[in-house]
């Protein structure tokens, strides 16, 4: 994939592609941005230009060893993921189906001191067939302290003919030494008029699933791509009969699904967000009076119908409510008494 068909991040390009034209490539990059808005992808098409036969500032997709970084296969690239003593590396069709950023390893590891010294022992080995040797650690974020020590003597002596780009969607875990050694280069959110482009495009989704999709993203290319739509709109009709309930003063529906959301405490900050998004949208309805700014397009009748007849700041209230029975939750509070205060306060914030 050239850098022609990577969509929604010109900036983060034309500094890539303008260093490739003026040969002047720096030793150390960070891709920093979200989740999920193609900065692996960017990376390793990166570092196709970098090592093609054929072209200067862009990739040909053509050449051996162009094929070889597709296939994950090159001798002169090296990715480190955490979860791996040593180098762990994804496939190709991973990295273009997720557009380079979910973590599928979703355990509490990290990328360890025995991993970057593997790196540093690769990378003080010549090049066996490429012009650049090509370094890429992924949630970069997760480095242990002891990594990241270990892995600044690499930024502080930098090796031959050697690139290094650290991938993060969090540069202030990093150390400071580290960042200021590292040329950074920001991607943002992908606009909706991107996912959907790419969806159509590179995906075959029809155009009204494409739209639908692409506003529930989020700017995440990744989360379109994964999300199980009917499993989510289901999701959704929990979460808008939550508030149409809690709003009307249904304290049977509130004490008997304060103890059924309880029960399921994975899905519960997922299910808050949602309920967050939600009142976000009715804020943006009041305001504007359109959908042009509502994430949940497809469902503006509906969030229209719990919202009637309240003002803008009874909406905020009600935001304001949700944010802080997350933090609760997450200071380790009675779960079912949370949600319950918390439906009760949606209730009281009309009255």
């Amino acid at each position: 994939m050239s850098f022609n068909n990577i969509l929604g991040q010109e900036r983060a390009k034309k500094i890539l592609i303008n260093s490739l034209i003026k040969g002047n490539i720096s030793h150390a990059y960070i891709f920093a941005g979200p989740e999920e808005v193609g900065k692996k992808l960017t990376a390793l098409t990166f570092a196709k230009a970098l090592n093609c036969i054929n072209g200067k500032e862009d990739c040909c997709e053509e050449c051996l060893s162009c094929k070889k970084i597709n296939s994950l296969n090159h001798p002169d690239l090296i990715i480190i993921r955490k979860g791996d003593e040593n180098t762990k590396i994804n496939t190709i069709s991973d990295i273009k189906r997720d557009f380079g950023d979910e973590d599928k390893d979703k355990e509490s590891k990290s990328i360890k001191i025995g991993a970057i010294r593997e790196l540093q022992r690769r990378l003080s080995l010549k090049s066996y067939e490429g012009k650049k040797k090509l370094a890429i650690i992924d949630n970069a974020e997760d480095m242990t302290r002891e990594a990241l020590n270990s892995f600044l003597k690499t930024l502080e002596e930098p090796l031959g003919e050697t690139v290094i780009i650290l991938i993060t969607s969090n540069t202030h875990s990093l150390l400071p030494t580290v960042v200021s050694r590292c040329q950074v280069i920001k991607f943002n959110p992908l606009s909706d008029e991107h996912i959907k482009e790419i969806l159509i495009k590179n995906y075959k989704f029809s155009e009204n699933d494409a739209s639908t999709l692409s506003s529930l993203s989020k700017g995440r290319l990744g989360s379109a791509l994964s999300m199980d739509y009917e499993s989510f709109c289901k999701f959704r009709e929990d979460a808008l009969k939550l508030l149409g309930s809690s709003i009307k003063g249904d304290l049977e529906y509130v004490f008997t699904e304060s103890k059924r959301l309880s029960s399921d405490k994975d899905k519960l900050p997922q299910f808050l967000d949602l309920v967050a998004d939600l009142l976000r949208d009715a804020v943006a309805i009041k305001g504007i009076g359109t959908d042009e700014n509502v994430i949940n397009k497809d469902v503006s009748d509906k969030i229209r119908g719990f919202s009637d007849g309240l003002h803008i700041h009874n909406i905020l209230n009600m935001v304001d409510s949700v944010q802080q029975t997350k933090s609760l939750l997450d200071r380790n509070a009675n779960h079912q008494l949370a949600i319950e205060v918390m439906m009760l306060n949606i209730a009281g914030g009309y009255r």
